[in-house]
Order: C-alpha cells, then structure tokens, then sequence
C-alpha cells in the first residue's frame, strides 16, 4: 500500500517547529520521511513570505529543491482554492507552471475544480481528486474526469472518527456508482488522522500522514517532525501484515 507523506499543508509557519516552508526545508523534510517510509509527497507551496504559493516561480524553486533530495519518488503540491480564491485567476496562474510536479491535488468540492483538472491533465500533471463529501464526489463523476485520475483522496470530514468513517462510505458509494475504479487514499485530519488512518490500513485502502493531517503521534504525544510521524504510521501497516 502507499503511505503518502503530507509535510506542511495550510498550517501556519509557526504551528510546528519542524514544519517545512522555505524550498530547502522542503526537501529536507521529503527526504527523511521517505527514509522513514514514504512512498511519495505532498506539500503546499510556499512564498517567500512563508504563505501558501502557485505562483509559477515559486511552485518551480519548491519543486525543483524537493526533487533534487529525492531518488525516484513521486511528488505533489495543493491547488488549493484558498491560495488563489477566483477559480478562473486559478487557472491562470497554473497555466503558468513551466516546472511541474508530478501530481497535483485537485478539491472537488471547490469552484472550477473540473477546469483546473483539466489544464493540470494537458500538461502531464496527474491528478488526485480529493472528495470531502459525497456532492463532492458527485461533482468528479458528472465530469467525466475519474478515469483520468491518477488517484482519489477520500478526505471525510467530521469530529469524530466514527463520523469521519461514515463520510467516506458515502463517497465511496458514489464511486462505486459511478464505475470509477482509480487507487483511492483514506485519510483524516487532527483529531480523526490516526483513527481514520487505522481504517485504512484495515480496509488496504492507501493512506497519507504527516504533519498536514496531524501534529501528535499514535500515543497522543507531540511528533518531532514528519520522518517520526511516517515512522509510526510504517509500523501500524508492517504490524497490519501489510507493506508499504
């Protein structure tokens, strides 16, 4: 299964101090959370102020930075609406990426995630669709785009995970539905990341960690980074019988 590593995410600089947000520290951290079992990565971009990014030089520098530390492992960045809020400006300032990384998550539940999904898929960048809720996932079925996804990220909401679980059942439903059969990730987020990732292991479905999703470890003690917290989480597939 893969075990995805999410390294800085939306959160503030200042939410951890390992949390990677200048290129160079990018890299570092990719790297040692794929010593510690990452099979690909994940971040947001960042500026030069430290805030999220998809300006194309900077989306180039954090790529660029990131790749050089890494052998052979996939990497991805957010699209997320938040960092450029009109849809079409999106789409513009994407269009713009001359460096590229290997893949790109796409939210689903955001406006014009279809047409950026679409650009991204016109330069050879994959696509993981992420699904918050199940109009979520109705939104990629009706575009037609699910068969060209590289994967689904199935990010439930809820406080708690049994509510978190159920989320992703009804999405998971829709997908069935609808015949979209691409690798689908399970993942939560703060109080629901470590349960929801235990379902995933359980079910052999892939999932993500990182301190994205979550800033403690399995015991409810703080991670000193993301390699201690890609470690925990290689230990519950390994224990699970599973691999990564």
């Amino acid at each position: 299964m893969l075990l995805k590593a999410c390294i800085n995410g939306a959160r503030r600089f200042d939410a951890h101090p390992a949390l990677p947000v200048t290129p160079v520290m990018l890299g570092w951290a990719a790297a040692s959370a794929v010593r510690a079992g990452a099979g690909a990565v994940h971040f947001h971009v960042r500026g030069v102020d430290k805030e999220q990014s998809l300006q194309a030089d900077d989306v180039a520098r954090s790529v660029d930075a990131v790749r050089r530390a890494l052998d052979k492992v996939t990497i991805g960045v957010s699209t997320l609406l938040s960092i450029v809020p009109d849809p079409d400006a999106r789409v513009a300032v994407v269009s713009k990426w001359s460096v590229l990384p290997d893949f790109a998550s796409v939210n689903f539940i955001e406006a014009g995630s279809p047409a950026l999904a679409r650009v991204l898929i016109d330069k050879g960048v994959g696509i993981e669709a992420g699904l918050s809720d199940a109009s979520a996932a109705s939104t990629l079925a009706s575009s037609g785009l699910g068969p060209q996804c590289l994967r689904i990220l199935i990010e439930p909401r809820g406080a708690t995970v049994e509510a978190a679980l159920k989320s992703a059942d009804e999405m998971i439903a829709v997908l069935d539905k609808a015949g979209i059969t691409r690798p689908r990730l399970l993942h939560g987020s703060n109080a629901t990341a470590w349960g929801v990732l235990d379902e995933a292991i359980r079910r052999g479905l892939d999932t993500r960690c990182g301190l994205e999703d979550m800033l403690t470890l399995p015991d409810g003690s703080s991670a000193a980074d993301n390699a201690a917290i890609i470690a925990a989480a290689r230990r519950k597939v390994e224990q699970s019988g599973r691999q990564v």
